[in-house]
């Protein structure tokens, strides 16, 4: 199995729930960054990429990183800024993406996405939950990083453009759909 670095996605504004920190906010009786880190068993390391209530995370026993602050980019760059951060503070040269509202994650994340990639040689993986893409479940080389930090400062932003760009492996969740369902607002616990 490859050695994988861990990266927990924690670093937005978190509009639509009301500017609560999605990560330490408790799903059934847990903080959901700790529900997510389930997911990521067998990781050399596991951060999480947080830009407010570091020690929070930190208490929580997770070593943390906020987004780089690069010139021309600015900040609230969005989650591709986080994803360069990660691949900057990861130890490991394979990265391993989740956001920190999908507490169901499963228990053989890092397992199957690894697999996939020693399988077929790829460099960028992304979830597909047989409905869609879940673009930010990726799992990256960290060969990606000057390409992601050329496309940010070109002004870009959307993620998906950006796996596109990289020719991205579609891995096979489908069996394992809910388990991607994200928290984004009050109304989803």
């Amino acid at each position: 199995m490859l050695k994988v670095s861990g990266v927990i996605l924690a670093g937005g504004q978190s509009e639509r729930m009301g500017g609560r920190d999605k990560g330490l906010l408790e799903y059934q009786g847990v903080p959901m960054v700790k529900q997510v880190a389930q997911g990521f068993a067998g990781a050399c390391q596991l951060l999480v990429n947080t830009n407010r209530h570091a020690p929070q995370y930190e208490a929580l026993g997770f070593e943390v990183f906020a987004d780089q602050k690069l010139a021309d980019i600015g900040e609230n760059a969005g989650p591709l800024l986080g994803i360069l951060s990660g691949l900057q503070a990861a130890q490991e040269d394979w990265v391993l993406f989740s956001p920190c509202d999908t507490p169901e994650l499963p228990a053989a994340y890092l397992k199957k996405m690894s697999q996939v990639a020693s399988d077929q040689l790829s460099m960028a993986n992304v979830v597909h939950d047989g409905q869609r893409r879940q673009n930010l479940h990726l799992l990256l080389h960290k060969r990606h990083r000057e390409n992601l930090h050329m496309y940010l400062l070109s002004g870009r932003r959307k993620t998906y453009e950006w796996l596109d760009s990289i020719a991205a492996v579609e891995v096979d969740f489908s069996a394992q759909a809910p388990c991607f369902k994200n928290i984004n607002g009050p109304q989803d616990f």
